[in-house]
């Protein structure tokens, strides 16, 4: 959800698919990879951290991106 973000604060991102088979979830910032799995946390997050996060689930099938969240710290 949105809402007030400060520095040293913790942030969750939750991605989740449902897809058969199971897809690989990557999280992206502005386009760069930062992390694989369906959970990505901050800690103790700086205005470093700000910008367009996505996350992008892929299986045998195909790819999907999801919409964007923006943190702004």
């Amino acid at each position: 959800p949105s809402g007030e973000i400060v520095e040293g604060d913790s942030v969750t991102l939750n991605c989740s698919s449902d897809s058969n088979p199971p897809a690989e979830i990557s999280w992206f910032k502005g386009g760069t990879f930062v992390a694989s799995g369906r959970i990505y946390s901050i800690s103790n997050i700086s205005s470093d951290h700000s910008g367009e996060y996505k996350c992008k689930s892929i299986n045998k099938h195909g790819e999907k991106d999801s919409d964007g969240v923006t943190l702004n710290i």
